[in-house]
């Protein structure tokens, strides 16, 4: 076939080895995306399977997009029919079909996080848990990881052996049925009731492992342990399964991921085939020095030594800078000059945590440069959104009782707080759905005739919609429930500032154009496929990537992209690596690799910068280069800010060893600012230390109490 000769021998190899398991060690640049995708191509093109008898894995939507357009282009034909999508989406399209064997519905709903979290209070409230004593966000973190492990509520109960884990077991337990009850799933449970389905029923096992001839997972390096079992069920029976990924780039340790996963393959599959692509087609000779001589102090890894044919290019910039507004301006500074010769999505700015964006926004905004930020306020999380969503969740599956009761007084209906757990406590007493006890709104003690008539105009208004579910698609479902809720009228009564009413309502506009987009392209034009799509669309799936701005994302974010010229920043002991990862050896080994992640996303510039102070806690602390910038080959860099005696000397008298150690005292009537909530100011503070807990009125009134280690003091 023609695209083979593009090939070099290894990518080859890879491609064309159809004799069993195959393990691609794909280092950073080395063309991993082509292999998978002229993979793919050799597969259906040389008629070994049809492109319906293969499961490719990746690891996101747009990925998954961009790879079946790319195998149709090879081809030169149609590939309708192959199933390629993340993890996520592949289990939710299997439980749509075999979610029945665990009491669900087709049209079940998938709750994000803050449907979790409604859901989860709701229960620690039935179970009379408070949450100052069992904090509801690590019960959430706590079952979140017991499912990635493959660990259901009966199980955790057997293994609670403290107080906490005891009170979390409960509340695992009722959580679930209240799921099943809503006829909804969280993310966690897409996965881990598809291992449950495939483990527990051989018939559907059989059905799958015959369906999938040839399975083909990306970024395996960061599967978790319900991922790993997906794939080792489905491929079981043929073996075909090939797997890509690279060991030096496994970076979501905190998210599940085992590395194990790929570090052992060749003792889950003895006979397996490994090829390693080591030739980089990214970046700079210096740029993949840095990267190797960083990443080979890790001893967790099975070992690569990437090279090119690339120019060697110019050496490596560090900037120190005095903090974290002087390393701002400088990089602010230098994208303002590439500005003047090149473009701006030429440049990236990567930093370890959110809270540091907003020095360098700041920054940037001052100088008039755009940009793009990937991973702040998502578009689908925007409250009108959600509200419109909860409608349509509703009309598709009126047993979710979370979005129904989002959308019962929006618009206003005069049902109230009592009103609404009179019907809770109606339809809990007769074993029926909050839908079904609005219907029955006649019969609920305690109703007035005003509530009656509202809550039952209510119900018949959403019957009328879940009449259309079969016959209109997702655009015209969209529409209707638009016109028939009132919600853009609502939005002008609700927000007295047009721009911001405007802005809201192009918003909601918006979410019909995606369905519009959304009907164009897919097979399944249906509001539930719709649906299923948004609940599954991550921050880098809406990134614009064509935009005349400067991309400012976390390092995390990054992974899999390229631009040529990259800025890290932040590089010091506590942020990178994170002081929060400093514990073992192998959380350590982590933060290293995330730093090589980071490097090898350059492909001609990179430049690192590190700040001699930074605020925190409400003072300025000292900080210390990190430990990684002296693994780096000092002949490829250029220092040009080394610190000498009289500049550590000329710190701020604020700026002391002791600041760390927060006195509540001195916090009061400061300004802050949170990457959710924005900006606020403290008006109480306790405790001291590390154990510094403020109450923050936020604007809009929004009253929090959070820890001072997450706000930042402005």
């Amino acid at each position: 076939m023609d695209f083979l000769a593009k090939l070099n021998p290894e990518q080859k190899e890879a491609v064309t080895y159809l004799k069993g398991p195959l393990l691609i060690l794909a280092g950073a640049g080395s063309g991993k995306t082509r292999v998978l995708t002229h993979r793919l191509a050799y597969l259906v093109g040389q008629g070994v399977c049809a492109p319906w008898a293969i499961l490719a894995v990746t690891f996101t939507n747009k990925a998954a997009g961009e790879m079946k357009t790319r195998v149709g282009r090879l081809i030169n034909r149609s590939v309708d029919g192959l199933w390629v999508g993340t993890f996520h989406s592949i289990c939710a399209r299997i439980l749509r079909k075999e979610g029945y064997l665990l009491g669900y519905q087709r049209d079940y709903t998938i709750y994000d996080e803050n449907d979790k979290l409604a859901l989860m209070k709701k229960v620690m409230g039935d179970l009379a848990i408070p949450e100052r004593r069992v904090p509801v966000k690590a019960v959430i973190s706590r079952i979140s990881s017991s499912k990635d492990s493959l660990v259901g509520p009966e199980e955790y109960q057997k293994m609670a052996y403290d107080f906490f884990e005891k009170e979390v077991a409960r509340i695992f337990n009722l959580y679930q049925q209240e799921l099943l009850k809503n006829q909804a799933m969280d993310f966690d449970d897409l996965i881990f009731n598809s291992v449950k389905i495939l483990s527990g029923n051989k018939k559907v096992l059989d059905d799958y492992g015959h369906k999938f001839q040839h399975i083909l997972v990306d970024e395996y390096q960061d599967t978790n342990r319900a991922q790993y079992m997906l794939v080792k069920l489905l491929s079981q029976s043929h073996r075909q399964l090939c797997v890509v990924g690279d060991d030096d780039q496994s970076i979501y340790g905190f998210r599940g991921a085992d590395i194990r996963n790929i570090l052992e393959f060749e003792k889950d599959f003895p006979e397996a085939k490994v090829v390693r692509l080591e030739q980089n087609y990214r970046s700079t000779g210096v740029i993949l020095e840095c990267a190797n001589q960083v990443v080979k102090n890790n001893a967790g890894r099975k070992g690569k030594e990437l090279w090119t044919d690339n120019p060697k290019g110019d050496n490596v910039s560090l900037w120190c800078a005095w903090d974290e507004r002087d390393e701002a301006e400088k990089i602010c500074r230098a994208i303002k000059e590439h500005w003047t010769k090149g473009s701006l999505k030429d440049c990236v700015i990567l930093y370890r945590t959110n809270a540091q964006s907003r020095a360098l926004e700041d920054s940037l905004r001052r100088a008039a440069v755009p940009y793009l930020i990937v991973g702040g306020l998502k578009f689908y999380e925007r409250k009108e959104i959600k509200d419109i969503l909860a409608y349509l969740r509703v009309v598709v599956n009126p047993a979710d009782a979370v979005g129904l009761k989002r959308i019962i007084n929006i618009p206003p209906r005069g049902i109230g707080d009592t009103s609404l757990s009179r019907i809770e406590s109606y339809a809990a007493e007769r074993g029926i759905s909050l839908f079904s006890a609005l219907k029955e709104n006649g019969q609920v003690p305690g109703l007035g005739p005003g509530i009656k008539s509202a809550a039952g105009g209510f119900a018949k208004d959403m019957e009328k919609l879940i009449a259309l579910k079969d016959s209109l698609n997702a655009q015209e479902l969209i529409t209707k429930v638009i016109e028939q809720s009132g919600y853009i009228k609502f939005i002008g009564s609700q927000y007295l500032d047009k721009v911001e009413a405007d802005s809201r309502t192009e918003n909601v506009q918006e979410l019909a154009s995606a369905a519009n987009e959304f009907c164009g392209r897919s097979e399944d034009k249906s509001l539930p496929a719709f649906l299923a799509e948004v609940s599954l669309v991550a921050d880098i799936d809406r990134w614009n990537d064509s935009a005349e701005a400067a991309t400012l994302m976390t390092i995390h974010n990054a992974k899999g992209l390229e631009f040529p010229q990259v800025f890290i920043a932040g590089l010091e002991e506590g942020l990178l690596p994170h002081r929060a990862s400093l514990d073992t050896i192998e959380e350590l080994e982590e933060e290293r690799r995330l730093f090589y992640v980071a490097i090898t996303r350059a492909q001609s510039k990179l430049t690192l910068c590190w700040a001699m102070s930074r605020r925190h806690f409400g003072g300025l602390m000292q900080s210390s280069p990190s430990r990684f910038i002296a693994e780096l080959p000092r002949e490829n860099l250029n220092d040009d800010s080394p610190i000498s005696e009289k500049q550590t000397s000329d710190f701020p008298g604020e700026f002391q060893e002791g600041t760390s150690q927060t006195q509540a005292k001195g916090l009061k009537g400061k300004r802050v600012h949170h990457e959710i909530w924005g900006q606020g100011r403290v008006v109480e503070a306790e405790g001291d230390g590390d154990d510094v807990k403020l109450s923050i009125v936020f604007s809009g009134g929004v009253k929090k109490k959070v820890m001072a280690g997450f706000v930042e003091f402005i």
